[in-house]
């Protein structure tokens, strides 16, 4: 067959349809127009999705490795300050062995005080430097229970009721911060 007469055929089959079949045909090619445009969006959107759910995993592992690295440099800050007070801790240490040393070959007792004061002072100076560290010695102050700690309490003709008059272990601080409230005896 020719060209011509497949042509002709087509016609001749459309001119013989009823206008009811006419209609549904028509009615067809938009819903097949429709189907395409649905099937075009779908794949559109489920590019988006997948576009999202990637830069999602991506956001996922940029804040875990984030989240890994703050980890890693808050121990290597931490091992970095512990290193400084152990560093600052062996002078201190050297002169109490020189201290001993010297109480082993010398009896002393003068030279051997002023060796050991001369540590604690360099140890209360270490403690200064280091954390801004300092000790306190509440005698004759007001009892307060956020920075000491009664471990006894004796009546006292010399003072009125809740004030220190003897300290078991000086208290520390850092700044505002309490380190170790000081066992004190409080007056009743």
């Amino acid at each position: 067959m020719t060209d011509k007469t497949s042509k002709t055929k087509k016609t001749s089959t459309k001119s013989k349809l009823t206008s009811k079949e006419k209609a549904l045909t028509k009615k067809i090619e938009k819903l097949e127009e429709t189907v395409e445009k649905l099937t075009d969006e779908i794949v559109d959107q489920q590019l988006r999705v997948q576009a999202a759910e990637e830069k999602m995993l991506r956001v996922v592992a940029e804040y875990e490795n984030g989240k890994k690295r703050v980890e890693r440099e808050k121990e290597r800050s931490l091992s970095f300050a512990k290193d400084r007070v152990l560093m600052g801790l062996f002078p201190i240490i050297d002169n109490l062995e020189r201290s001993a040393q010297y109480e082993k070959d010398e009896t002393d007792a003068e030279t051997s005080a002023k060796g050991i004061t001369l540590v604690l002072d360099q140890i209360q100076k270490f403690l200064k430097d280091t954390d801004d560290v300092v000790a306190y010695d509440p005698i004759g102050e007001p009892f307060d229970p956020e920075l000491h700690e009664a471990m006894a309490m004796h009546p006292s003709n010399e003072h009125e009721s809740g004030i220190i008059m003897e300290v078991f272990e000086k208290g520390y601080r850092s700044g505002d911060r309490i380190l170790r409230a000081a066992k004190v005896v409080v007056s009743q």
